[in-house]
């Protein structure tokens, strides 16, 4: 057993390779790396949150965080800095290029490119989520998360330096753009292919990082680092901690890879990995502890970007999971029959089945010619049966075959915000409004509620189905939230057994079966995820787990 403060690593938040060097963007600083170094940090530059790294004429650029407005920070060769400069009044930086000598950034609602009287948006609106901007030898191109009605990602770029756009790439709700070179592409759920051929199928893992370097592709494929060469050369490489890595580069020394997880260098050839910001220290915490779940005999589950641990004593030490995904990115858990649990994270499904000591990636297999589920978004377990609400509708697997997902077209594919299990029944609430019930055991469907929750989730104290998301806490039959705690705005939920949680940023509120709601004292502000266990609780603020008694006020 240990502390969990030992293995926590700052997140990386973009790369740029330069030749066999790579500048490295953080959430404390810059860094940078050369061939067989670990992180250095580049002295002059301020420790705040750097991404968004990008190619110049002469040298690199990146977006520096600021409260008071992102800034745009262009560098020589050697990572000094010659030019800051605020971006388009009002609007996120997400990403920046000058290859041309012209700036662009893209920001969340579009392209914008500089102009001696300020910025000029090239691109977008209200209605786009764009993800980044590359410069390629003939194009600009944008990698766009959502556009449209459908809010599909696509692949949009211009032969005219911005005056005409073109949408080049459209797939599946969060197929999302990966990596684009002149003739390739890379998709988050259908991998690497050609432009204008084929999609082919779905990958059983998300791709999450991609590389076009020296003739070969490189794709992080879930724990597998795969890489193509020219004709049908190919080599894979498989560790827990690459998954869900958001950068991989091929650097003499071995596979780069860094993400929310740290960064690493994996040895292709024996396995090792080379952790390369252990020795980087922080005035402030660094990763973040997301998430806590409550599993069997006092078991907690706290799922960090920089792992995944459980405590069985109330979180006075930790211990690390062997889970096949090193980061889960959890937002549910769910106890099955058999004493295992599921595990829901946006791009995949997990299970336990000894309290968190191994957790498994459930490699979805769907049915020839089925759509996909494009992104998880709620978990329930019964009648034998695994329920997944996603993006595309609702989808649902035998316990005996858990990875085996088929779509349950009573609800087509309309988005599902929420599940939940009330006595024999199934319920369903829908993003678009309504919540749905019908039979476990199959049957017709019946509208139970016009009530329309926006991103919360439906929970049973023991006695009754609550309903909660930011405008507080109702039940199906009453729009009005419960008068004990209507003015706890913005609240967040757990439940362990019969007994309920609910609190917001400054203050909580506890019930059991049959019980009236009672205030909780001391509640600490900040609190993102709860634990409960008994008369107490474990809560973090991301930034630190720690224990708080449910006493009441």
């Amino acid at each position: 057993m240990t502390s969990l403060e030992r293995f926590a690593r700052v997140e990386v938040k973009s790369t740029w390779r330069m030749g066999d060097d790579l500048w490295i963007g953080t959430k404390i600083g810059l860094f940078k790396r050369v061939p067989g170094s670990d992180l250095m940090p580049i002295p002059g530059h301020l420790p705040v949150e750097i991404r968004g790294l990008g190619p110049s004429a002469d040298g690199f650029l990146y977006i520096e965080a600021d409260s008071a407005g992102d800034q745009i920070v262009m560098a020589d060769a050697a990572g000094a800095v010659r030019r800051r400069l605020p971006g388009p009044k009002g609007e996120k930086l997400v990403s920046a290029s000058a290859l041309r000598g012209c700036i662009l950034v893209a920001t969340k609602t579009g392209l914008f490119r500089e102009k001696e009287d300020g910025w000029e948006r090239l691109y977008g609106g209200e209605d786009s989520i764009v993800t980044a901007v590359h410069e390629l030898s003939d194009r600009i191109s944008l990698f766009v998360k959502k556009q449209g009605g459908e809010r599909k990602p696509a692949l949009v770029e211009s032969f005219d330096d911005g005056l005409t756009w073109q949408m080049t790439e459209s797939d599946d709700y969060g197929d999302t753009i990966i990596a684009v070179s002149e003739t390739s592409i890379v998709t988050k759920w259908r991998g690497a292919r050609l432009r204008g051929s084929g999609k082919g199928g779905y990958k059983k893992h998300p791709i999450t990082a991609a590389e076009f370097y020296a003739g070969s592709i490189l794709v992080v494929d879930g724990d597998k680092i795969e890489i193509a060469g020219p004709g049908r050369r190919k080599m894979e490489v498989f560790h827990p901690r690459v998954a869900e890595a958001e950068q991989v580069h091929l650097v003499p020394d071995g596979l780069f890879v860094s993400g929310a997880q740290g960064a690493y260098v994996l040895d292709p050839l024996t396995g090792s990995l080379r952790d390369l910001a252990a020795d980087v220290t922080a005035t402030v915490p660094v990763g973040k502890r997301k998430k806590l779940f409550a599993l069997d005999e006092g078991v907690v589950l706290a799922a960090c970007t920089f792992g995944t641990f459980t405590s069985r004593d109330g979180g006075a030490h930790w211990v690390k999971s062997d889970a096949e995904w090193d980061v889960l990115d959890a937002e549910h858990a769910a106890r099955g029959p058999n004493g295992e649990w599921y595990i829901l994270c946006q791009r995949g499904v997990f299970v336990t089945r000894d309290n968190g000591g191994r957790i498994d990636y459930l490699k979805p297999k769907l049915p020839h010619g089925s759509r996909h589920f494009g992104e998880f978004r709620a978990l329930a377990v019964g009648g034998n049966t695994l329920w997944l609400g996603t993006k595309a509708g609702l989808f649902a697997a035998s316990i005996e075959r858990p990875e085996h997902l088929a779509p349950v077209d009573a609800f087509g594919v309309k988005p599902v915000d929420a599940l939940a299990i009330e006595g024999d029944r199934l319920l369903v609430a829908l993003e678009e409004g309504g919540i749905y019930e019908r039979p476990l055991a199959g049957g017709d469907l019946s509208r139970r509620s016009d009530v329309t929750l926006k991103e919360g989730v439906m929970i049973h104290d023991g006695g009754s189905l609550l309903l909660v998301d930011e405008r507080g806490v109702s039940t199906p039959d009453q729009a009005a939230t419960i008068p004990a705690i209507g003015g706890l705005h913005g609240c967040r939920v757990t439940a362990s057994g019969t007994r309920i949680l609910v609190w917001n940023g400054q203050e909580a509120w506890s019930k059991a079966r049959d019980e009236a709601w009672v205030q909780v004292g001391a509640w600490p502000q900040g609190v993102r995820s709860v634990a409960l266990l008994g008369a107490a609780a474990l809560v973090t603020d991301r930034d630190s787990i720690g224990a708080v008694s449910l006493a009441a006020a």
